[in-house]
């Protein structure tokens, strides 16, 4: 009778084990900081950052697995198949996408997340599997099924964790803070587990010498360790670099969109024509007031000087004076800053007395003006009739008063 072959003992090395779980930290942090990055995006920037973002996620994933696996001795030479190595990479890279994309959806329903994380799960299980045959060593391996379907299993769970944790925290506006850390630590924590029970489930005897095909097989070294956690750090460095930088230009570029939406509510909601133009008086802004009390479209008053609505050349009056002045003068930090009276004209050629607030300010190198306009028409002639009624009860007052003198006079 022969007896059965001993079963290779292995140990781990916890300085590895530790490292492991640390990177599965870090991919699991750059996973909570990508899937807002990827929400938020639109377009090619969608896209890139989708592309990015999983090769980063599934290189640190990977990472993890392969730290993890050399983290195991046995008392035998184990050398690793290139081509099955790769192949699992990309298995872990196209797990992360999947992820990416569930997770950056507007909305993600129950559905999603059971789909989604029943995919991601045996995506990353398949990772890890194609990675234990990359092995080649004079030995047998062997599964406890129990084990592998407790794997896959765990694998589903941390997946759906990840999910649901993921989609939470993806709007967070800031590059750190306590609630993402305390996530990315649990789902860190939580992927090595699946990796360190798939280990458990293998067991190795030794096999009778037998060639085998070590074409592309390599030995991975303490340098070789060394290097594959010095790309994963950098890689995952360089997603978390490339992530606050636009994250702080989309804050930018969110609070200058803020900023024009409130200047632009400001000015349409004016009860006065409001006209923008540069130092040479050449309309840059016209608001929906304008277009009433000038009779010109704002495509149409754009580019147009300001003289054609407020005649000033070789006009007499001060405030046409002022108007020359401030557009002719070419000093950037010839300033003006009142209210004037003037003769304004309207698209069909009549003209009406208006009343124009008038600022100008030096923006950069160059000097823009903002002209809030009143057409005071109807002020006018409401002035007029009471300067009229004024001169009639003046003039009954002195007709009553000669009529009295001269009554007086006879009496």
């Amino acid at each position: 009778m022969i007896s059965p072959s001993p079963t290779l003992v292995g140990w781990y090395d916890y300085r590895l084990v530790a490292l492991s779980v640390f990177i599965a930290i870090l991919a699991a942090y750059a996973a909570l900081d990508l899937a807002g990055r990827v929400t938020f995006a639109r377009g090619f920037v969608r896209f890139v950052w989708l592309s990015g973002g999983a090769s980063a996620m599934g290189l640190g994933i990977w990472s993890m697995h392969y730290i993890g696996m050399l983290a195991y001795h046995l008392p035998v030479r184990v050398v690793y198949d290139w081509p099955t190595v790769l192949a699992s990479l990309l298995a872990a890279i196209f797990t992360s996408a999947i992820a990416l994309f569930i997770v950056s959806r507007q909305q993600m329903g129950w559905i999603s997340v059971i789909i989604g994380s029943i995919t991601m799960g045996v995506g990353i299980a398949s990772m890890h599997y194609i990675g234990m045959e990359a092995m080649r060593l004079p030995a047998m391996c062997s599964y406890s099924m129990p084990l592998v379907v407790l794997s896959i299993t765990v694998a589903i769970v941390i997946s759906l964790v990840a999910l649901l944790l993921t989609f939470r925290f993806r709007g967070e506006t800031t590059s750190w803070g306590w609630r993402k850390s305390i996530s990315a630590i649990i789902m860190g924590a939580a992927i090595p587990v699946m990796h360190y029970i798939g280990m458990a489930a293998a067991s190795f005897t030794p096999a009778p010498l037998q060639p085998m095909d070590m074409m592309h097989s390599v030995r991975i070294s303490s340098l070789g360790i060394s290097g594959i956690t010095l790309v994963t750090l950098m890689v995952l460095s360089i997603v978390f670099i490339t992530s606050i930088v636009d994250r702080r230009f989309s804050d930018q570029a969110q609070e200058l969109a803020s900023s024009e939406y409130r200047y632009r509510r400001i000015v349409e909601t004016s009860f006065d024509a409001f006209i923008a133009t540069d130092a040479k008086g050449t309309i840059t802004d016209w608001n929906a007031q304008a277009e009433s009390t000038f009779g010109w479209s704002r495509a149409e008053a754009i580019g147009k000087p300001f003289s054609d609505m407020v005649p000033y050349h070789g006009a007499s009056t001060e405030g046409a004076q002022h108007l020359a002045e401030l557009f002719t003068d070419e000093r950037t930090d010839n300033v003006l800053q009142r209210r004037l009276e003037v003769d304004a004209k309207h698209k069909s050629g009549h003209a009406f007395p208006a009343e124009i607030t008038i600022s100008s300010l030096q923006y950069g190198k160059s000097r823009i003006c903002a002209a809030f306009v009143h057409d005071v028409t109807q002020r006018k002639a409401i002035e007029l009739e009471r300067e009229q009624a004024k001169e009639a009860a003046e003039a009954a007052n002195r007709t009553k008063s000669e009529f009295l003198a001269n009554m007086s006079h006879e009496i």
